[in-house]
């Protein structure tokens, strides 16, 4: 499906105008669509746009709790039929045919470009778990052999990170699922959020690369949902695509968001500039502000210079005063650094990915030990990062 590197935009909730306006730029490949953030209706009509500018649909089923109580998910029958607030586990497994073929049919009317199939969090890799995976993978593959279109099937594999970092479990987990034959997986994994920057330790990044890569080696296509810029990582160890949302939501992958007993409720919002110089973000209060305060400072190293973060670099005004925020300006910024990010990678062998992958973390680090001697501890910046994503990275090149 993917043969060159892809970024999807991940739709959710505001990015209806955003998502398709990026497509038509040519700064994303496709989108997944949300039934969660989107009604029936309203997702076809985004499917269409995507359509009408030569981009890959997807659907996400967005199954990992299917107790899940949004409004939105009330246009959706299959959600009404086999999840809602009343779920029961013993419900679904008898009528699992009935539940796929539901999404079938709701895919094709989407016309998608490929299959999703639903999939509850494997929070845990115990066997009730994985057989409870199988279960619903083999027998949405199953419907679409017999009920489908002949385009791809990529089996939904939403995780839980801490067990994903234990060998023992990891390996279990993939023996079993490499033996259901799907054309490729989407993988969506699910780390501790209460950490500022949850993608970091290198024992967490190198069992996700691990996953990825024994998939690939598999002969697997691996799309890789709710991430951000760690996709470099990714894309250096020959994943096929990556998705990711705008401004902090769809990011990392956190089941609690389908949870009903969650309202969806949040912190402020903080604007932050992306810049895949530091692949880190910076407040625009106060780290921009305070490099352009400085005397001396050349913002060209950190500045990506898209089409959309001129406001911040050409006024006289600090960065924080020129209007440039969350709704106007980031949103945009970010996707489209996203997808700079997998043009990095396209036309390059296995070997040249990981190298160029390697030299972006190095580039990275570097200019991240410059602005600390310039300006000292920041708001944003996590330098913590770099020796955990090199480390993770280097013990993944005798496996490649």
């Amino acid at each position: 499906m993917f043969d060159e590197p892809n970024f999807l935009i991940q739709m959710g909730y505001n990015g209806g105008k955003l998502g398709p306006d990026m497509m038509e730029k040519g700064f994303a490949d496709g989108a997944i669509l949300s039934p969660a953030d989107f009604d029936r209706d309203r997702n076809q009509e985004l499917a269409t746009e995507f359509h009408d500018a030569d981009g890959h649909v997807l659907f996400d089923p967005q199954f990992y709790i299917p107790r899940a109580d949004r409004e939105n998910l009330e246009s959706y029958d299959y959600f009404g039929e086999h999840g809602g607030t009343d779920f029961d586990t013993a419900d679904v497994g008898g009528n699992l045919t009935d539940l796929c073929e539901h999404l079938i049919e709701l895919q094709d009317w989407l016309e998608v470009d490929a299959y999703l199939s639903p999939a509850r969090t494997l929070d845990t890799f115990s066997s009730t778990k994985i057989d409870e995976w199988l279960d619903y993978t083999e027998a949405f593959i199953d419907a679409v052999d017999s009920e489908g279109r002949e385009i791809p099937v990529l089996a939904s594999l939403p995780l839980e990170g801490k067990p994903l970092n234990d060998k023992d479990q990891r390996d279990t987990l993939l023996n079993r699922i490499t033996g259901v034959d799907p054309d490729g997986f989407y993988v969506s994994v699910e780390f501790d959020q209460s950490k500022r920057y949850p993608l970091s330790g290198a024992s967490n990044i190198y069992s996700y690369l691990d996953l990825l890569n024994t998939l690939r080696k598999n002969r697997f296509e691996i799309l890789v949902g709710h991430t951000h810029h760690v996709a470099h990582l990714f894309m250096g160890i020959g994943i096929n695509a990556f998705a990711s949302g705008h401004y902090n939501n769809l990011r990392a992958f956190d089941q609690r968001r389908w949870d009903p007993d969650d309202n969806q409720g949040g912190g402020r919002l903080v604007t932050k500039y992306y810049s895949d110089k530091l692949l880190n973000e910076l407040r625009l209060d106060p780290d921009l502000d305070l490099m352009y305060q400085k005397s001396g400072f050349d913002m060209d190293k950190i500045r990506m210079s898209s089409p959309y973060d001129t406001p911040l670099f050409s006024s006289s005004d600090p960065p924080s005063t020129v209007g440039w925020n969350f709704r106007r300006g980031a949103w945009d910024h970010y996707l489209w650094a996203c997808y700079q990010i997998s043009r990095r990678y396209r036309g390059k062998s296995l070997t040249e990915r990981y190298e160029a992958a390697m030299s972006k973390i190095e580039e990275a680090e570097e200019l991240f030990g410059d602005v600390q001697n310039e300006f000292g501890m920041m708001a944003e910046p996590e330098g913590r990062i770099f020796d955990d994503w090199r480390t993770a990275l280097s013990t993944m090149k005798s496996d490649l």
